[in-house]
C-alpha cells in the first residue's frame, strides 16, 4: 500500500508543482492503477479550475501528458466506470483533500486492496 500511495503522490506533485517531465509521468502511470490515475486527475481538475491564474500550468501539463501519451487517457475512461471511482465520487468531495492529498491517496489505495 505505501509504495503505490507513494507513486500516487509523487505523480500529483509532479503534474501539480512540474517537478516531474511528461516521460517520468508516463512512467510512473505505467505502475499505477487506472483507477488511481483517474482519481488524480479529476482531483487536479476540480482543484485548479480555469479560473484560478495557477491551472494554466498544471492543465499545460496533464494536456502535455494526455497528448503525448494517449494510452493514458483510454485507462481514465476505463477507469470511470469502476466501483472504487463510482464509491469516491459518491462519498468523498475532493475539496476535502486539497491541503491533505496524501489522506485521499490512503483511501483510495485501501479500497482498491480491499
Amino acid at each position: 500500500m505505501e509504495a503505490m500511495v507513494r507513486d500516487g503522490l509523487r505523480w500529483l506533485e509532479g503534474i501539480e508543482d512540474g517537478t516531474l517531465g511528461t516521460g517520468d509521468l508516463y512512467n510512473l502511470s505505467q505502475k499505477m492503477d487506472p483507477v488511481l490515475i483517474h482519481l488524480i486527475i479529476k482531483y487536479l481538475r476540480k482543484k485548479y479550475p480555469s479560473i484560478k491564474p495557477e491551472a494554466a500550468a498544471v492543465m499545460a501539463r496533464l494536456v502535455d501528458l494526455t497528448s503525448n501519451y494517449p494510452e493514458i487517457v483510454k485507462h481514465m475512461k476505463e477507469a470511470e466506470s469502476d466501483p472504487v471511482s463510482e464509491w469516491f465520487a459518491d462519498t468523498y468531495n475532493f475539496g476535502e483533500f486539497y491541503s491533505k492529498p496524501q489522506e485521499m491517496l490512503e483511501l483510495i489505495v485501501e479500497k482498491l486492496e480491499s
